[in-house]
């Protein structure tokens, strides 16, 4: 098998990009993620270390994408992604079983050894999962819910007076940072949210700016111009704001302005299920989002290793 190729330059994700977009188009989402979820699990899950040890692409002899995995050995997970045609195949078991090697590899190198190897699976084809059986992997537990949204019917909601929509600029990297920690954990400087925010192939950031100038509330979105889908990742709130309807307000903001501007039909967001973050699930469906597929999680023990 040709041994697949480290992240050497933006265009090594944009092609990937480019292909998961096709596979899409071709076979269905199913166990698909969107363009916006590649990116954004690279440069901002990945924040603490380098693409060149996140992404890896196979090219065919042609130099086309064929498959890409990304590596997030700091949390003990891979997402292999392949195109329609090798699906199941003895060439998407030698990925897979690279894949999982290298991360194995890279966890040990760069954080800390692994006691267990995980992998997702959307549950929307049993095949995906015996597949998965048979690399050695067995279900553990529904994680996440993805949710679509046709955009048939984006609530009539407001901001409460004084608040404005604003797309976030490198100008505003203390606030940002900010609002990112007051969502969900300190973690985040100016300098550091700006490693982010400055990457490549980074699209838009659109926030809700409070009275008082501070940010209230943020969302990333990610255009899928050959499906015509957008995804929010994240959506995260300050805990100075909530419960006004800021974040639901935005939401309607944005999919009325990414229909308008990109014709989009689709959107999407993921989320975590109620035991980890409560009132999730139903502020999404307040806004008018739907579940589509439930996340599960399919886990390998390395502890006979």
């Amino acid at each position: 098998m040709r041994q697949p190729i480290a992240y050497q330059q933006p265009d090594d994700l944009r092609r990937a990009q480019i292909a998961l977009m096709q596979w899409t188009k071709q076979a269905g989402d199913c166990n698909y993620w969107h363009k916006g979820d590649l990116r954004h699990r690279i440069f901002n899950g990945g924040y603490k270390y380098q693409p060149e040890d996140l992404f890896y692409y196979w090219p065919d002899e042609t130099g086309q994408v064929i498959g890409f995995v990304s590596l997030h050995f700091y949390r003990g997970m891979f997402d292999l992604h392949v195109a329609p045609e090798l699906r199941y195949t003895e060439r998407h078991t030698e990925m897979f079983q690279w894949s999982e090697a290298k991360l194995i590899e890279s966890a040990e190198r760069l954080a800390e050894p692994l006691e267990a190897v995980a992998v997702d699976s959307m549950a929307c084809n049993p095949q995906h999962d015996e597949f998965l059986i048979a690399q050695g992997y067995e279900h553990s537990a529904h994680v996440m819910t993805l949710t679509e949204h046709d955009l048939q019917n984006i609530p009539d909601a407001t901001l409460p007076e004084g608040f404005r929509f604003h797309d976030a600029t490198a100008d505003d990297l203390e606030k940002l940072a900010d609002v990112h920690n007051h969502s969900f954990t300190h973690k985040w400087t100016a300098e550091l949210y700006g490693e982010v925010f400055n990457g490549p192939l980074m699209e838009y950031e659109i926030v809700t700016v409070a009275p008082d100038g501070r940010f209230a509330s943020f969302t990333n979105v990610w255009v899928d111009e050959v499906n015509h889908t957008i995804v929010f990742e994240p959506v995260g709130t300050h805990s100075d704001f909530r419960r006004r309807g800021i974040g639901r307000a935005m939401m309607a903001y944005v999919l009325k302005r990414m229909q308008a501007e990109h014709g989009i039909e689709r959107a999407y967001v993921c989320h975590e299920l109620d035991d980890k973050n409560p009132g999730a699930g139903a502020f999404y469906y307040s806004v008018g989002f739907r579940p589509k597929y439930e996340i599960h999680e399919y886990v390998k023990s390395l502890k006979s290793r």
